[in-house]
């Protein structure tokens, strides 16, 4: 199955499920950073998360995910509710282990409305997702994260998943018992992964249980950065006059490079 996004609600259940499958994307994105190996799955894993919770966006805005250590970011993701994703990794700190997820949502003019920071439990993206949607937005849900390098060649993913299954306000306790039952007992991630793609609608059958759902939308999430030469130069017009004489001075071309998407932006002194 190519990339997608599923969002789905129990249809007499107050209960809400949303499944991400971003290979193809991850894959796109992993190569601008020639990540491969574990700092791939690490960022694929992060983008998972980022992704699931920007599904429950109230407003036109972006979710910022990020795992950090000792205060340097190790990975982090920046994903919308229509599914553009973009993702970036620090390889050279990656051998440190994540010691607290970072939140940040933004609104459409990019103004933060909310920021969390919670301690990170584990190295597996998917629990230190609960961990945060348990402490900083207080919901009755569960997660899982799963993303496989491929052995024949470590710089592609054979597959890049993640799900969120969450009650509503209104779920009685019989429903939590139900589903917390069912996610106990839910095969290893891993095993949905048959024929060479992830049967992600196999999943959603099993996460379900005894409840029926109906899928309210599915999305096919993109590889995509917002940056421009416009933006460049207007986050160059906020360095100290100073710094902008001394550049000019120089005489000399300035190559800027996105963090996120690797793209190079050269910026003249005649532009500065």
């Amino acid at each position: 199955m190519s990339d997608i996004i599923i969002r789905a609600t129990g249809e007499k259940a107050p209960l809400r499920f949303v499944l991400v499958s971003i290979k193809n994307a991850m894959n796109e994105i992993g190569k601008k950073h020639e990540a491969k190996g574990l700092p791939l799955k690490f960022m694929a894993e992060t983008a998972a998360a980022s992704l699931l919770l920007s599904s429950g966006l109230k407003f036109p805005g972006t979710v910022n995910f990020r795992a950090e250590a000792e205060g340097r970011v190790l990975a982090q993701a920046d994903s919308t509710p229509q599914g553009l994703l973009r993702a970036m990794i620090s390889q050279k700190d990656f051998n440190a282990v994540p010691s607290k997820i970072r939140v940040i949502k933004l609104n459409e003019k990019a103004e933060r409305i909310k920021e969390s920071i919670v301690e990170a439990p584990s190295m597996q993206m998917g629990v230190n997702l609960t961990a945060y949607l348990h402490q900083s937005e207080q919901t009755k849900s569960a997660t899982g994260i799963l993303a496989e390098v491929s052995e024949e060649d470590p710089s592609n993913l054979n597959f890049a998943m993640g799900f969120l299954l969450e009650a509503f306000p209104d779920a009685g306790t019989k429903e939590l018992e139900i589903m917390d039952a069912v996610v106990r007992t839910l095969p290893d991630l891993k095993s949905f992964y048959k024929d060479g793609e992830y049967k992600i609608l196999d999943l959603l059958d099993q996460l379900r249980g005894p409840y029926p759902v109906e899928i309210v939308k599915e999305i096919v999430p993109q590889a995509h950065c917002p940056c421009s030469r416009e933006r460049v130069l207007a986050s160059l017009s906020s360095l100290h006059p100073c710094e902008i004489r001394d550049l000019k001075q120089k005489n000399e071309t300035l190559d800027v490079v996105c963090e996120y998407c690797r793209a190079h932006y050269a910026v003249t002194a005649s532009e500065l």
